[in-house]
């Protein structure tokens, strides 16, 4: 009989995977995870499991397990879920180390016999050493092995791991993420959790040479103690940021039916949370927000933050958004006022942090020249940047100068050893023109993994979470 394996590099890296349930349906998850091996390349073999065909995607099918010819590391289940203790039994005749269930329809409808035949499977993969994740999740997005669990998912890979309990949040935080310049790992939809938790993915990303960044989204954890061990683990050795859901009554009672998770209070996982070292979102946005940041800026070291560009308006209102943040807004020190004295006498002892763009026209000097000036004195530690997109706007050569501008802070925020937060605001225009343009220079900085965000208040609360452990 095989040994319970502890390791899951095998899961994140099969050199064989069979699926079963494969199908020449094209609408169909059966179909889909044949497709994706292919699409991304996967490079071992890959076994579709079907009774009925002779081969799926240009691969050979096999009616079962027992009739393919090599080894197989991770069989994916699309097959009903009356069939999986069977399946499991093949797995173990087949010393198949992992079995990934996207079969669902188990605990987490809230039927007890299916919540039985959950257990039962649990206990006869514990007895013969397989591993599963799931039952009820999408499973697996690790582009540099050639593993995903859709087809359309981008191919580049890159250090950040996310963990998701929901498979449709894995799809938005992965698609989102990469419009933003985040690049993934390991990628994990686990579903209901039954063997492999969260809390043992994290132990093992804790280690994980490729992982730089972790982010998940959790409902509730079956090992309440070994997330918290996974969790501290993790922590202490890479950034870790959780969105927990379900903090609410009714987010409870939807995570219950969802993937039959046991919410638990909200200060309860705020204090572990905390405890443990990681870093608290409140929703997927600030999820994506802090994962940019954690993946994209360098460490902070401290909490003095530059603010140049933008209007008046957009100068008090970053100014608000810093101190509530937690930030430090220091005002302009004598040798940069000096500097600024060389370069345009009439601002010297006007100008101010936050730095208001607006009145620096005509004056030779701009917002990203005063960015320089400001990163280069010990007074600050991080800055945020505002484009001031609406100002280009305004211009016949919008285009051109926008582009020349956002270009110049690329480069600055790119060769800084301190954190650049750049602000280019939502494409909320009815100019598609304007739309199309912000799209373009927003794709050419996060092409150059600069940190960009829509609003200076979801920069500041970055910057104010990152350097929070600084305290």
């Amino acid at each position: 009989m095989p040994t319970r394996n502890t390791s899951l590099d095998r899961l994140f890296r099969p050199r064989s995977v069979a699926v079963a349930g494969a199908s020449t349906n094209v609408d169909s998850a059966g179909h889909d995870y044949v497709v994706s091996l292919k699409n991304f390349g996967f490079e071992g073999p890959v076994y579709p499991i079907n009774p009925k065909a002779d081969e799926i995607a240009g691969y050979k099918a096999y009616p079962r397990l027992a009739d393919i010819p090599g080894d197989v590391d991770l069989v994916i289940s699309c097959i009903p879920s009356n069939g999986v203790l069977d399946l499991v039994s093949q797995c173990a005749e087949r010393n198949v180390r992992f079995l990934h269930l996207f079969t669902g329809r188990f605990s987490e409808t809230g039927d007890e016999g299916a919540a039985q035949l959950e257990r039962e499977i649990a206990a006869k993969a514990a007895a013969a050493g397989v591993r599963i994740l799931g039952p009820n999740g999408m499973g697996l997005y690790h582009p540099a092995a050639g593993i995903s669990f859709r087809p359309d998912l981008p191919l580049a890979a890159g250090g950040v791991a996310f963990l998701s309990q929901s498979g449709n949040n894995a799809v938005e935080a992965i698609t989102r993420g990469a419009a933003r310049g985040l690049r993934f790992g390991k990628v994990a939809n686990y579903g209901n959790g039954l063997d492999i938790t969260p809390g043992v993915m994290l132990h093992y990303l804790a280690g994980d040479p490729e992982t730089t960044v972790i982010g998940a989204y959790v409902e509730g954890v079956p090992d309440g103690r070994g997330f918290f061990e996974g969790l501290k683990a993790a922590a202490a050795r890479k950034p870790v940021i959780i969105h927990k859901a379900g903090r609410t009554q009714a987010g409870a009672r939807s995570a219950a039916s969802h993937t039959a998770a046991l919410a638990g209070t909200a200060e309860l996982w705020s204090t572990a949370l905390r405890q443990a070292g990681a870093i608290e979102a409140r929703n997927q946005e600030q999820l994506l927000d802090l994962m940019i940041g954690a993946a994209l800026l360098p460490a902070p070291k401290g909490k003095r933050v530059a603010v140049v560009g933008g209007g008046g308006g957009r100068s008090v209102q970053s100014a608000d958004a810093c101190e509530e943040s937690g930030l430090v807004v220091v005002p302009l020190p004598s040798e940069v006022r000096e500097n600024v004295r060389a370069k345009a006498p009439q601002l010297a002892d006007w100008i101010g942090n936050p730095v208001d763009q607006s009145i620096l026209a005509g004056s030779g000097l701009s917002s990203n020249g005063l960015l320089e000036l400001m990163l280069a004195s010990d007074a600050y530690d991080i800055a945020i940047a505002n484009v001031g997109e609406d100002w280009f706007f305004g211009r016949p050569d919008a285009d051109e100068r926008l582009t020349h501008a956002c270009n110049r802070l690329a480069a600055i925020a790119k060769v800084s050893p301190k954190p650049v937060a750049v602000v280019l605001g939502a494409t909320e225009t009815p100019n598609l023109a304007h739309r199309v343009l912000v799209d373009k220079v927003r794709d050419a900085m996060t092409e150059q993994g600069i940190a960009v965000f829509p609003s200076p208040e979801r920069a500041a609360f970055v910057l104010g979470k990152l350097t929070a452990a600084l305290v």
